[in-house]
Formats: C-alpha cells, structure tokens, sequence
C-alpha cells in the first residue's frame, strides 16, 4: 500500500520516465495539498494530491483549462500499488496517445 504522498511521487517519477518534463511543483501546504505539472511539447498534465479529503487527481490542459482526468480517492490504509500502475498505464496509453492527435 502507499501513502498519498508516496503515489502522488510515484505518479510524478512515471512522468518523468516517458519524458515529461518538469515545470511546476508545490510542497505539501498546512493541508497537506500539493500539486506537479509536467509538460511534453504539445501536452501539460497536472497531478494535485489533497491531502485532508485524501484525494489524488490527474488533470490535463485543454484549450488552457485544466480538465480532470483520474480521480483516486485514498483510504486510511493507503492507495494499493496496483490502483497507482493502472492509473499511470491509464495516462501512457490514453493521453500519450491522444497528445499526437494535436
């Protein structure tokens, strides 16, 4: 099981891994809120952890707003590694994908 601060990090490294680059980052607020952004040539994908609701979002940028793509919400026992794998497989195959249609 992870944490929501050891998924949101992970989620960030598979980012990096297939290339993204990263251009914002936020420590954990009072809340425990934090937020990344990484960024290919032609797609921005934002990852926000909310720490008090133990909610862990994927958004990417479209037409310069931000729209939710995944939504994790995290129990008291953590996020199963599992659940984080697919929902990192869920980003490479459908919006890698979706990024060269622009």
């Amino acid at each position: 099981m992870l944490t929501l601060d050891a998924a949101f990090d992970r989620i960030g490294t598979a980012f990096r891994q297939m290339g993204y680059k990263a251009q914002e980052a936020s420590p954990p607020d009072d809340s425990g809120n934090r937020q990344a952004v990484y960024a290919l040539p032609n797609l921005s994908v934002r990852v926000c952890s909310y720490g008090r609701a133990r909610l862990l979002t994927v958004q990417v940028k479209v037409d310069g707003e931000w729209v939710d793509f995944v939504k994790r919400g995290v129990g008291p026992e953590g996020l199963d590694e599992k659940s984080v794998e697919a929902l990192v497989h869920k980003v490479r195959d459908e919006v890698d994908e979706t990024s060269t249609d622009s």
